[in-house]
């Protein structure tokens, strides 16, 4: 059965990235805490597991990694990438855009941290959530 939600908290603050309501290729996506809330629906359309992709790819290093890896949504309305600093701590760093185009455009952009250690079970709450099952 498929998860209906995955949480990534902060190790650094009570900020909250939920993934959750997934339908297909479109899911919601809400940050919240440490001064912000938001709220974003994401259409993955042709790359729908492309998301799941980057948190396995982030959970099969067992040391910390140099560069920086991202997942892009088709349309661009949201971007989550990741980085690890040397003492093993992940930054992850969300970008989201809402009806753009439109008269009242919004932007928004913010970090979460989290540790090394949490990223098997971060990938294995996105393969849930994603795919119904534990990799």
């Amino acid at each position: 059965m498929r998860e209906e939600m995955f949480v990534i908290k902060s190790s650094s603050s009570d900020r909250e990235l939920r993934f959750l309501a997934r339908h297909g290729d479109e899911f919601q996506v809400e940050l919240s805490g440490y001064g912000l809330t938001l709220a974003l629906k994401v259409s993955a359309y042709t790359d729908s597991t492309g998301l799941l992709r980057l948190f396995e790819k982030i959970a099969s290093h067992a040391t910390p990694w140099r560069g920086k890896e991202s997942w892009r949504s088709l349309e661009g309305e949201f971007i989550l990438s990741a980085s690890c600093s040397t003492s093993g701590q992940v930054y992850f760093f969300i970008e989201a855009w809402g009806s753009p185009g439109a008269a009242e455009e919004w932007r928004a952009s913010a970090g979460i941290t989290s540790e090394l250690g949490q990223l098997p079970s971060i990938a294995s709450a996105a393969h849930r959530f994603f795919c119904g099952s534990d990799a």
